[in-house]
């Protein structure tokens, strides 16, 4: 019999707890940042509980800023929820304001596409509230 299948046992998992994924620790900051001494307006930010989703679309806003000249990010580990960016900026400004600018306009393009989910789901609402319900004889 498996060990596993006796009632009242635990399961022995490697596999990490999903709250792991979203929820810091006590002390945890979300956000660490390090200037890079070998580089130039350069530095390392250090993100906590993320994952590709925000790294790629927070990337894109840096790529897209004409200040930034070098901008990638990484996770170290699959298991560990940390993302690790790489921001190299021009004189005219410095990673943490063309990190700010990227996360304001990933920010808002949030706010964009809820706003138009919602007013698509109220009208969606609205036109099925006014149909009559189908029978079943007419699918």
């Amino acid at each position: 019999q498996d060990i596993s299948a006796r009632e009242g046992s635990k399961r022995m998992s490697n596999k990490p707890e999903p709250s792991e994924a979203y929820v810091l620790e006590e002390g945890e900051s979300k956000l660490k940042y390090e200037k890079d001494e070998k580089l130039t307006n350069c530095g390392v930010f250090k993100v906590m509980k993320e994952d590709h989703t925000m790294g790629n679309i927070v990337r894109q806003y840096l790529l897209e800023d004409k200040r930034v000249l070098f901008a990638g990010y990484r996770i170290p580990h699959p298991l560990y929820y940390e993302l690790r960016y790489k921001v190299r900026t021009t004189a005219e400004t410095s990673p943490l304001q063309a990190m700010d600018d990227a996360l304001s306009k990933a920010a808002n393009k949030v706010e964009a596409i809820e706003k138009s989910f919602r007013n698509a789901l109220a009208e969606h609402k609205r036109s099925t509230a006014q149909a009559e319900p189908m029978r079943y004889s007419e699918i």
